[in-house]
């Protein structure tokens, strides 16, 4: 009775797990029909069971071919034996051959569900083209290593392990069927075994030879001595070795086939022995030849396939499009006069941090618990006549912020559903207590400029990660009608009238219920015959399953654009198996192929192509027809938001620091490694990140939004170039490279930090901010080249203990060994060049904005306090000056810091003499 219950307790286990499959595929099914991309979901599946069946065949076949001939070692014998003098019949092992075809049936399933994912190399290798460049070496084409070579690499290891799981297979069973005798040191095998080990060794053989050409092309593609590729050694002993052991392999293929005839085990093992032998002794030249011909000349040996690697990586990243030239620094002044030639570069400066900012609309701009600023991006915008750079971010729904009795099913999938408007601010203007000026802000959205958001609500973003349900009986909870964001009862109710969604019906709210163990969606009677459910909600995973060939950028950003909210995500097609090219990781080819647009509002996910040369994202339009759009219908009123991605660019200029060098005799030496320049963040020394800056680039006749990064010698801190990335017009996507003069030294941001750390003027005033309670958060420092000349600029933020917020209190400004700080930049570059005509626009006196705090002002100091008080009046006197002090130790008015010291000291000793 037991084994019976256990029977169908493992039946009903099948049975759920085979259920739970079929539930997760049939909704995922259901998502990707709303969205219009069955062909996303259907293609890969049928692709993957298809050749999965395939494989699955040729190797059932293969196994009973294998196992048959075996059935007679598996009958059933009898023996007779002596025990105690008495004969006895012992029964042996026995199978039919029904079993044996069942045992091979099993092993080929379990062969093939252990074999990796398929149907992609085939797809890409059916749908390949011509690239119409060739290794150097071999004289292959690129599309051998990007869609032919991962399949053939796949097969080989596919067969291979077949073929070992056979050999397991038939020596266990000729071993069972006493086929294989082992007297002394010697070893003697049936004809029979003999015969099916030759046949089963000429396969192997040929299987050994037809990968020598996979074995050639891995040698382009593996490390040598010097650099990634194949070296001299490579190309001169072990790529002969590769075409001799082919040949051989093919010879000793008919040798194998000729002792099936022969049935000779000498010949057998002679096979293997030669190829071994082969191998080992190549191996040993190979070495010596490294040891005693290349090494005592290596420069001279290695230098064209030096020439390769540079190459090949330079392409492989997207270097050799760089245009590169020398930046030549002017020994003079910046006077006021080029000043005014670049204003619109210095009316961009951007004096705002994100990490500070994301503190400080975390505690302006959120408004209650369960609204969060999750990431702060950078953009720009037509204010005006004029494109100015901004800060903003969007203000998300997280329902796990939301209070610990309002966490209910309810709460969190039918009533909190979305997000709404977002915050922001100008890179470069503040108000008089430092805080950000605000383009857009609070709830209902407040705007000062003239961009249209008619629909602030954002459904999909990137902390959306619990599914909804929207139409339901008594709507959505939407903004406060009495402006109390935390009062539930206040709230207005909204309802869902976008696009996405997948309708509830009776059956598909079971099958949801089941898939995310919900029962609430069963039984809940919010639900009605118009009520959607709407899932896979953040961008980044909503964009990986629309487009699951594509490597995703990690950093989505928001655009406003038509009166709606945008999210737009970059796109990467990559390869690990580019000729001669350095990998970083797991990829050694990488290209910004796609740029993905998602409507907050709708979740309508929209893939547009933006390089037509990259012979990858080719076959996948061919494979997926329609779902990729060309670059010519990506909507007009996005075009001006498109960045190029600061992922793409770390990657780039992290391979510069190496491949700048394309003399081989400078790369061999590494005589001119760059890395990334250091600065001082928050105390703490970090690698400058790329930023985002407005300026106008050398020969370019306007000021144009670009993405830059600041380079430096290995182990020293002036710099030496500069490389910046096109966002505009036609210098989208293109690469700019400054190298700076050769002998001439330009000061890096970790020297321009260490003069800051040293002026006793403001090394006083960073202490005096620290000792009077205040954190000092130094934010970004920022290079500017203006007409041959290096701006430095690095803003300082206050963070006093009793509040939270951080406040842009001080700009510090370098250039040419002078080191300046003031409350403002104009102020700062007034002080530091003169006066000009033309002045930026964050003076201070702006007017707070809507949703940030003005605090009281301190009291102006006085002369003599404390007379005529009582005793309480003098208590207070004196936490208010305190106050006073610390207010102005903020703001870093040192005078009047050090006069309400003078205050208070003089109302304590009264204070002092009352109590006597």
């Amino acid at each position: 009775m037991k084994r019976k219950y256990y029977k169908i307790a493992g039946l009903l286990v099948i049975l759920l797990v085979a259920l739970a499959i079929i539930i997760a595929y049939y909704t995922d099914y259901l998502w990707y029909q709303s969205l219009g991309l069955t062909q996303v979901f259907i293609k890969p599946i049928l692709g993957e069971l298809l050749v999965k069946f395939v494989f699955w065949l040729l190797g059932f076949i293969f196994l009973l071919a294998n196992v048959l001939p075996m059935a007679d070692q598996f009958r059933l014998k009898r023996r007779p034996r002596m025990v105690a003098g008495i004969e006895v019949i012992q029964r042996e092992f026995s199978l039919s051959k029904k079993i044996l075809i069942l045992i091979a049936f099993g092993l080929s399933l379990f062969w093939v569900w252990a074999l990796p994912r398929m149907w992609d190399k085939v797809m890409l290798f059916l749908n390949s083209a011509p690239t119409g460049q060739v290794d150097p070496i071999l004289g292959r084409d690129l599309s051998y290593y990007f869609f032919k070579y991962p399949l053939y690499s796949l097969l080989s290891t596919s067969i291979f392990s077949l073929l070992f799981f056979t050999v397991i297979i038939v020596l266990s069973g000729y071993l069972i069927g006493s086929a294989i005798n082992f007297a002394g040191l010697k070893t003697r095998l049936s004809p029979k075994a003999l015969t099916h080990f030759s046949i089963l060794l000429a396969i192997i053989l040929l299987w050994y030879a037809l990968t020598r050409g996979l074995a050639m092309a891995d040698l382009l593609i593996s490390p040598s001595e010097s650099h990634y590729g194949a070296g001299y050694t490579d190309v001169n002993i072990q790529l002969p070795l590769l075409k001799i052991e082919r040949i051989l392999g093919l010879l000793l293929v008919i040798l194998a086939l000729v002792n099936i005839r022969l049935k000779k085990f000498r010949l057998f093992l002679a096979a293997p022995a030669i190829l071994i032998l082969v191998a080992v002794t190549g191996g040993i030249i190979g070495g010596l030849f490294e040891k005693f011909v290349v090494n005592p000349n290596q420069l001279v040996r290695e230098a064209p396939y030096i020439n390769h690697h540079i190459k090949a990586t330079r392409d492989a990243y997207g270097l050799s499009s760089i245009i590169e030239t020398e930046y030549p620094i002017s020994s003079g002044e910046l006077s006021p006069a080029i000043l005014e030639r670049n204003q619109a570069t210095i009316n961009n400066i951007r004096l705002l941090d994100y990490r500070p900012l994301k503190q400080h609309y975390n505690q302006n701009q959120s408004l209650t618990l369960y609204y969060e600023f999750n990431d702060i991006d950078i953009d720009r915008y037509k204010i005006g006549e004029e494109s100015s750079q901004v800060m903003l971010s969007i203000r998300e729904l997280n329902v796990d912020s939301l209070p610990d009795q309002a966490q209910n099913l309810i709460n969190r999938h039918f009533k909190y559903t979305h997000g709404y408007g977002l915050a922001m601010s100008p890179v470069n203007k503040i108000t008089a207590n430092g805080h950000p000026i605000y383009y857009f802000s609070d709830i209902p959205v407040k705007s000062q400029v003239d961009i249209p958001l008619t629909q602030p609500e954002i459904y999909f973003g990137e902390l959306t990660n619990e599914f909804i349900v929207v139409g339901t009986k008594s709507g959505e909870f939407g903004q406060s009608l009495s402006g109390d964001e935390s009062d539930e009862s206040q709230k207005e109710t909204v309802r869902y009238a976008g696009k996405d969604g997948v309708k509830l019906t009776a059956f598909r709210r079971l099958l949801y219920a089941l898939n995310f163990g919900k029962p609430i969606l069963i039984f809940s009677d919010e639900i009605t015959s118009e009520s959607k459910i709407l899932y896979h909600r953040n961008i980044v995973d909503r964009a990986q399953k629309a487009a699951p060939f594509i490597h995703l950028d990690s950093n989505a950003y928001p655009v406003i654009a038509e009166g709606k909210i945008y999210w737009l995500l970059d796109g990467y097609t990559t390869s690990g198996y580019y000729p001669y090219a350095q990998p970083t990781g797991r990829i050694n080819y990488i290209r910004n192929s796609v740029k993905i647009v998602i409507d907050a509002y709708n979740g309508d996910v929209s893939i547009y192509k933006f390089d037509d040369t990259d012979p990858l994202i080719k076959a996948w339009e061919k494979i997926f027809p329609g779902l990729i759009k060309d670059r010519e219908a990506f909507p007009a009123s996005l075009e001006a938001h498109i960045r190029y991605p600061v992922d793409y660019f770390e990657i780039q200029a992290a391979m510069l620091k190496n491949y700048h060098m394309t003399d081989t005799q400078d790369f061999y030496n590494r005589e001119n490694v760059w890395e990334i320049a250091v600065e001082k963040y928050s105390g703490t020394e970090t690698q400058v990140e790329p930023y985002y800056v407005t300026m106008q680039l050398p020969g370019q006749d306007k000021a144009e939004f670009i993405l830059k990064l600041p380079f430096t010698p290995l182990n020293r801190n002036n710099m030496v170039a500069w490389l910046a990335a096109g966002n505009d017009g036609e210098n989208y996507g293109k690469l700019f490279l400054y190298n700076f003069p050769r002998g001439q030294l330009i000061e890096g941001p970790s020297q321009i930090d260490a003069y800051i750390d040293q002026d006793p003027i403001i090394s006083q005033q960073l202490t005096l901010w620290s000792q009077g309670g205040s954190n000092v958060v130094r934010g970004n420092l920022l290079t500017i080249p203006i007409e041959g000349r290096i701006l430095y600029v690095e803003p300082l933020f206050i963070l006093s203990q009793n509040r939270s917020i951080p406040e842009l209190r001080r700009v510090i400004l370098y250039y040419n060994n002078t080191l300046v700080m003031e409350s403002t930049l104009d102020q700062a570059l007034t002080k530091l060049f003169g006066e000009r005509k033309g002045t930026t626009p964050s003076s201070p006196g702006t007017p707070e904005t809507p949703g940030t705090e003005t605090p009281t002002a301190p009291e102006t100091p006085g002369t003599e306090p404390g007379t005529d008080l009582s005793l309480q009046e003098l208590a207070a006197k004196i936490n208010q000056v305190f106050e006073a002090q610390q207010q102005a130790a903020r703001e870093g008015r040192w005078a009047d810091y050090g006069t309400y010291g003078e205050q208070l000291e003089s109302l304590i000793k009264k204070l002092a003499e009352m109590v006597q």
